[in-house]
């Protein structure tokens, strides 16, 4: 492991000069802060904490260690190995453990069924399957747009080849209806119930929050105590729960305390930067790890199989991922899979 990540530094640095700068990038200042000098609480949660990756007096008084760079370790400052939300002790809460370095999928239900899916995929060094979109109706009741039997087809190929498989919920087109129900703080309980008997039924690992709408995501709105309910419930039976975001998402937001203890608090953030310049992601992943004081480790890079990603170019960002917390990949389904997931796979 760590050959591989001073392997991929020395790439990211070789391959710099290869890539201009882009003004006005989603990188923020585009300062060279050391991504990995972050003391943070390695799946834990402190919501109201203003100091990015800051500790806890409380967890400190209590025999609780923070562990830098999140490196396995997780602050534990009460009996239960609970995390800190709003003050407040939440037993059980935990994080449960993930690859330092992880290959995420992306793999969308309009484009052949899952059960077909699950013979053709080639799950060689990938960690994490997400399937997309999960979607609610207005009684909170939960669709992935496939069969059960189809997608426990799916979760089954996967688990035999040691990958987890999350449920997306949201997406860019399916958000909204998400975002509509939780904002009635009494649909939230009913949501989350439902959903974690979702993932149950169909023997999946955890959830994957896609919201896109950051206007929509404030502290004041309901988003901070849906995915609180979220974790507190999915968390104590072994499950993730990530995140697809961005940094722009985050500053539509106008991220303050609240939301970045939210965005610490997930087990990883999928971040969607989706372009083909190293400095962009060096950029934003700076922004997050120094402004937002999530984990490097935390940081998967998000890259995007288009016709504009070149296999160089998909080897490059992968290796220099290695990093931080490795790659995440939208979508498995596009036809230029066959030449840039097996790109991806020779560099991880």
């Amino acid at each position: 492991m760590n050959v591989r990540w001073a392997l991929g530094w020395c790439v990211a640095l070789l391959a710099l000069p290869l890539f201009p700068a882009c003004s006005g990038s989603s990188g923020g200042d585009g300062s060279s802060a050391n991504a990995g000098a972050q003391a943070s609480v390695d799946g834990g949660t402190e919501w109201n904490n203003p100091t990015p990756g800051g500790s806890d007096a409380a967890n400190d008084a209590g025999g609780g260690s923070t562990s830098a760079d999140g490196a396995g370790g997780a602050t534990t400052g009460d009996a239960g190995g609970g995390s800190v939300v709003d003050g407040s002790s939440d037993a059980g809460t935990t994080a449960p453990p993930t690859p330092a370095i992880k290959a995420v999928m992306y793999l969308p239900n309009w484009n052949g069924s899952f059960a077909s899916w699950a013979t053709t995929i080639d799950f060689t060094k990938m960690t994490h399957l997400l399937l997309a979109f999960g979607t609610v109706d207005t009684s909170n009741n939960w669709d992935l747009g496939a069969a059960d039997s189809d997608v426990q087809t799916l979760a089954a190929a996967a688990h035999a080849n040691g990958v987890k498989v999350l449920i997306s919920i949201g997406g860019a087109d399916d958000d909204i209806g998400i975002i509509t129900q939780y904002q009635t703080a009494s649909n939230i309980t009913p949501l989350v119930a439902n959903l974690d008997a979702m993932v149950t039924r169909l023997d999946l690992d955890g959830v994957d929050v896609d919201l896109e709408r950051g206007t929509l995501m404030q502290s004041s709105s309901n988003y901070p105590a849906f995915v609180k309910e979220l974790i507190s419930t999915l968390r104590p039976n072994g499950m993730l729960v990530t995140t697809a975001l961005a940094q722009y998402i985050a500053q539509d937001a106008n991220s303050d305390a609240v939301l970045m203890g939210v965005y610490q608090s997930f087990d990883f953030i999928n971040d969607m930067i989706y372009t083909t310049n190293l400095s962009d992601y060096t950029n934003e992943a700076s922004w997050w790890t120094s402004t937002q004081g999530v984990t490097n480790t935390k940081l998967c890079w998000g890259i995007e199989f288009t016709s504009d990603l070149s296999t160089d170019t998909a080897i490059q960002l992968t290796m220099a991922s290695e990093a931080y917390g490795g790659v995440m990949m939208w979508e498995y389904t596009q036809p230029t899979e066959g030449q840039l997931w097996p790109a991806v796979q020779s560099a991880l």
